[in-house]
């Protein structure tokens, strides 16, 4: 076997071994069964260190050319033929009829789901998508990120990839604690879970307190992915209408007397997908009125960080004096959606349980992550991107709701948010929805359909606009052309 290397190209000298005996078997040249030297003998012959032999035949043996056992040669073996994929190869087992029933309507659901993305294959360059809720990667603070990934992995020694806390890494907890207490929270690290976003929080909370016979009160519209969750867990729902104030209270105290609710889910700052943000008295009443009926209330503070058009009320955790305010928060809306790094804080009983499910479920979030979040904020880094983000999308929500002023017929109404990054239009009731995906794609640009952000998929006069994802050009132009769509669907033409 004559095998050639070349010490002047760029190409490892073990990848040229592999290459030439890959050469040799596949020409015939090296029969099945047949043995190849030692690896100290070839590298006698090559003139090369053994270290790198052996490399060589652990990877040829690793893809199937050579085989071995101990003590013996390395010997040409008959390879197996690789498997042409078929895409209409059929399943022996009936994968709907053995899933449960709410597994079934959860899979129907997501196949037609898509309040963010549009039903299409893939979009055209040229269309612009104002429904999408997560940040404009353009944004995200790449080179400190790497500075502080480097630094944990400088410090750390192999602790840093092992499990960790159930609870998510201590110095994380005991930061976001520090934090809230800005807000008006007053937690310890024990009370605080951490979890892979605020939405497997949400899950849990569903796993653990949703009862046969109970309901979940949600405000309507709500958040829509907390929708397919409740259901999976069939969870009834008491619907509680928002109004321009928040959710409607005199409602939910009828519900509250009339069923038995395992809990209240709200946002109060910058409700998804009104943009709503309820004053201090209607949250001292929410409170009172769940206090009164012994509910927990979930107060999902996704985007408590993003105020910024004058003061914002504290959250209803800062008057909890009762332990009853579960309080969601997140990194993802200010930072990067991937990292998933929420938390929940609460009465350390609820955490436990808390704690228990999520243990049996993922076992623990990433402690890696963890750490850079935690280096990530203690630089701070983080209140410098907040600074920077209420800088920049105060500007670009002020563009948002001068350009719907121009652009928009006047029979259209929307909200006005003092923060976060969404805007909840009304159309007139004798459009509905209607053909809005079609008419909005047609003069280029996506929007999410209201329907999505109610119990019961049913026509619905408003729809969803993000800013999170788009510059102040892009605004501007996806606004002129929604206002083109709807003055033609205004119009009837």
């Amino acid at each position: 076997m004559l095998i050639r290397l070349d010490r002047n190209h760029s190409t490892p000298l073990y990848q040229q071994i592999i290459d030439e005996v890959k050469h040799h078997i596949d020409r015939g040249a090296l029969d099945i069964g047949h043995s190849l030297p030692s690896s100290r003998k070839l590298a006698e012959i090559l003139g090369v260190n053994r270290t790198t032999v052996n490399r060589a035949y652990e990877e040829l043996q690793a893809l199937g050319f050579l085989s071995s056992r101990p003590g013996s040669y390395h010997r040409v073996q008959k390879r197996r033929k690789e498997v042409a994929y078929d895409p209409d190869r059929a399943s022996l087992i009936p994968w709907s009829e053995i899933s449960s029933e709410p597994a079934r309507q959860i899979h129907e659901m997501f196949l037609r789901y898509s309040p963010e993305q549009p039903r299409l294959a893939s979009v055209p360059e040229d269309i612009i998508n104002i429904s999408r809720l997560d940040l404009d990667p353009r944004l995200f603070p790449m080179t400190e990120f790497k500075r502080c990934t480097g630094s944990v992995l400088a410090q750390s020694d192999a602790d840093s990839l092992q499990y960790g806390d159930y609870r998510g890494f201590l110095p994380l907890r005991q930061l976001i604690a520090q934090r809230l207490r800005l807000h008006g929270i007053a937690a310890s690290s024990e009370e605080i879970l951490i979890t892979n976003g605020a939405q497997q929080a949400i899950d849990l909370l569903c796993r653990i307190f949703v009862r046969p016979n109970t309901k979940v009160a949600i405000e309507t519209p709500t958040y829509a992915n907390i929708l397919p969750l409740l259901k999976f867990v069939r969870a009834e729902m008491a619907e509680i209408p928002m109004t321009d104030e928040g959710m409607d209270l005199d409602c939910l105290d009828s519900a509250l007397r009339r069923d038995t609710v395992s809990f209240v889910y709200t946002i109060p700052n910058f409700q998804n997908p009104t943009g709503i943000t309820t004053s201090h008295e209607h949250r001292e009443r929410l409170f009172t009125i769940c206090a009164k009926h012994r509910v927990p209330i979930v107060e999902d503070g996704f985007e408590e960080d993003m105020k910024y058009f004058g003061k914002v009320p504290l959250p209803i955790k800062s008057i909890d004096e009762s332990n009853i305010v579960i309080y969601l928060g997140t990194f993802s809306k200010a930072l990067f959606p991937g990292l998933r790094i929420g938390w929940v804080t609460a009465d350390r009983d609820c955490i436990s349980r808390m704690t228990a499910v999520k243990r049996f479920s993922d076992l623990t979030s990433s402690q890696f992550v963890q750490m850079i979040m935690h280096e990530f904020i203690r630089q701070g880094y983080y209140d410098r991107q907040l600074k920077r983000l209420h800088r920049i999308f105060r500007k670009r929500m002020q563009l948002a709701l001068a350009k719907m002023d121009a652009c928009f017929p006047p029979e259209i109404a929307w909200t006005k948010p003092a923060g976060g990054y969404t805007i909840w239009v009304k159309l007139p009731a004798k459009l509905g929805e209607g053909r809005l995906h079609e008419r909005m794609l047609q003069h280029g640009v996506i929007v999410s359909p209201g329907t999505y952000y109610f119990p019961h998929k049913k026509k619905s006069e408003y729809f969803r606009i993000s800013i999170s994802r788009l510059n102040e050009s892009e605004i501007g132009e996806g606004l002129s052309r929604a206002g083109r769509a709807l003055h033609q669907m205004v119009g009837g033409h």
